[in-house]
Formats: structure tokens, sequence, C-alpha cells
């Protein structure tokens, strides 16, 4: 003999429901896929960040120890070519710029 009774059929899930619950747990799984693939990206971005950053803290150890350094490699690089601006300069603006706005059209996407 089952003693267990089951509830009333007003108190039972209906489809309406259930879809409502399913539909629910889909956009949690989104949710938390997106929010896996944000850190994902900015994990990139500040690691890209951090090494540019050291880079620059070695040129201006190099240059605040006042060694010479030979930059003939780079020379066309360090010439004015917009203006007073140099190709190396433009190139770091630029790289800035479109990281920039990654990271700006990311945020929108949400």
């Amino acid at each position: 003999m089952n003693t267990e009774k089951k509830p009333p059929l007003s108190e039972r899930p209906t489809r309406q429901s259930i879809r409502r619950q399913s539909r629910y747990n889909r956009i949690q799984e989104r949710k938390i896929a997106q929010t896996r693939a944000d850190g994902r990206f900015y994990a990139g971005m500040f690691s890209i960040m951090g090494v540019v950053a050291m880079f620059a803290v070695l040129l201006a150890a190099i240059s605040i120890n006042g060694e010479s350094v030979d930059v003939s490699g780079i020379q066309s690089w360090a010439q004015p070519w917009l203006g007073p601006f140099t190709k190396l300069e433009v190139a770091g603006v630029s790289f800035v710029g479109v990281i920039a706005y990654i990271a700006y059209r990311r945020m929108r996407r949400k």
C-alpha cells in the first residue's frame, strides 16, 4: 500500500510553469557562460597590459641610468611621420585605441 499522497491538482506544476523554469535555467546558464567569457577576456587584457607596463618600466630604468642605447635599428620609427608624431607614438596610441574599442564593444554587448 502506498502511503504517499499526491498533491492536489492545483499544486502540481503546469506546463507553463515547467516552461518558465526551463527558460529561467537557460538564461542563468547563458549568464554564467558570459561571466566566464568576460573573465577570460579581462585576464588576457590585463596580462597584455602587465607585459607592456613592465616593458615601459624597463625602458625608463635604462634611460634613467644614462646608458646610451643604439637606436639605429628603429631609426625610421623614431623620426617624425605625421606632423610632430613618430610612427612609434602613432602605433602606441593606435594600440591603446583598439584595446579601448574592444573593451567598449564588449561592455555594450551585455
